[in-house]
C-alpha cells in the first residue's frame, strides 16, 4: 500500500483493532470492529472513542487530516482478519454516502495489490457484482472466496 497504516492492537479473537489517529486536531482513539451479521459474514465498523461517554461511536467525524493513514489501517485490518479467518466475509458500507465513497476510494487504491488474494463485490442496482473502480456502489463484500 502506498500510504502508511497506523500501528494497532487487537483483541483475543481479532474482532477489534484499536489505534490512534494522529493529525491536525490532535490524537483520537479509534477502533475497527468486525461483528457477525449472518453466518460467516461480518460487518466492519470504523469508530471513534468518546472519552465522555466511554463508548465507541461510528457517527462522529474527526476531520483530523489523516484519512489516507486511516483508510490504509482499515485495509490492513481487513487483510489481517481474513488471513486469520479465510472462510469469513466482510460487509462494508459507510453510515453515509460520503463515507461509503471513502471506502470505495480506499479499495480503488489497493485493488491491484489485493486482487490476487481477495475477491471484492459491490452492491449495485440490487445485485452483487464484481468491483469496478468507476462505478458507485452502495456497499461492498470482501472475502477470499465469495462463492460459499
Amino acid at each position: 500500500m502506498n500510504n502508511k497504516s497506523y500501528p494497532f492492537r487487537y483483541n483475543e479473537d481479532f474482532t477489534q483493532f484499536d489505534f490512534q489517529s494522529i493529525g491536525k486536531r490532535g490524537v483520537f482513539e479509534k477502533a475497527i470492529t468486525f461483528s457477525i451479521i449472518s453466518e460467516n459474514i461480518y460487518n466492519l465498523a470504523l469508530m471513534d472513542f468518546d472519552p465522555i461517554s466511554q463508548t465507541y461511536n461510528d457517527q462522529s467525524v474527526t476531520d483530523n487530516g489523516d484519512m489516507p493513514e486511516i483508510l490504509a489501517t482499515v485495509m490492513i485490518t481487513i487483510i489481517d482478519f481474513l488471513n486469520r479467518y479465510p472462510e469469513r466475509k466482510i460487509y462494508l458500507a459507510g453510515n453515509s454516502k460520503s463515507r461509503t465513497r471513502l471506502y470505495q476510494i480506499a479499495i480503488n487504491k489497493v485493488l491491484i495489490q489485493i486482487k490476487k488474494d481477495l475477491i471484492i463485490l459491490g452492491y449495485f442496482e440490487n445485485h452483487w457484482i464484481e468491483f469496478e473502480p468507476n462505478r458507485k456502489f452502495e456497499s461492498f463484500l470482501i472475502g477470499r472466496n465469495l462463492l460459499d
